[in-house]
């Protein structure tokens, strides 16, 4: 079985590969992820602890999923924990606050905001940039999603969410949202929950570079990236 696989963030450095086909024996996710463990044995301890989202023709999937002959198989570490949702090169908090506050109806009384900026210094450590990989169309996607399903909540008019991709400098605004509803209790809880499940859902990594080294940030994990 021969499949085409692309690797984003960790897995990109551990491989030293975008994008590869390989050919393993048998036929599922689970039995090509058993073979890239043993090509590459950096894999191993992620596959291992099931800290990693495989696509399959860009759909999420799982171990015991049939591959065939020349799929297109991403595989990533979690998420990270970016119209009116998007992953921007530029998040511009005082432009998107004007518009924002022109959205819902006569029936709304309350736009809660959240603007979330780079630290300088992150573990007594001066941090020199942030930078953020993006797996798009997906990332949006999930931002979209995301917007869609807290509108539903009952109150809520209008959701923003745009977050940053590529290099952030210390201080620069990183992600912008903004919930319109009825009244300030639904902007504040709305808002607060959004802000949880971007942190989680899209497909969105961070690479912190400091004064100690450079560190992948995915899922709860903190990994140093290898010295080229």
């Amino acid at each position: 079985m021969k499949v085409k696989i692309t690797y984003l963030s960790v897995f990109r450095d551990i491989t030293g590969k975008r994008e590869e086909e390989v050919e393993f024996p048998g036929n599922t996710v689970a039995d090509l992820l058993r073979h890239l463990a043993e090509r590459y044995p950096g894999m191993k301890e992620w596959l291992d602890e099931e800290e990693y989202i495989v696509l399959v023709n860009d759909e999420p999937s799982g171990p015991a999923r049939t591959l065939r002959e020349g799929d297109a198989v991403a595989i990533m570490p979690p998420a990270a924990g970016g119209g009116g949702q998007a992953f921007v090169e530029k998040v511009e908090p005082e432009k998107l606050l004007e518009s924002t506050l022109a959205v819902g109806d006569e029936e709304t009384g309350a736009v809660a905001v959240f603007v979330g900026r780079v630290k300088g210094v992150v573990d007594g450590k001066r941090v020199e940039s942030l930078f953020y990989e993006a797996y798009e169309p997906h990332a949006t996607r999930a931002l979209e999603r995301i917007a869609a399903e807290e509108k539903e909540k009952s109150g809520v008019k209008d959701i923003y969410i745009y977050h940053k991709k590529g290099l952030a400098k210390p201080g620069e605004p990183v992600l912008f949202i903004a919930v319109a509803s009825k009244g300030r209790k639904e902007a504040i809880e709305t808002l607060a929950r959004v802000l949880e499940r971007v942190k989680h859902e899209p497909y969105v990594w961070k690479l912190e570079r400091r004064e100690d080294g450079e560190f992948w940030i995915v899922g709860s994990k903190k990994t140093p990236r290898p010295n080229p």
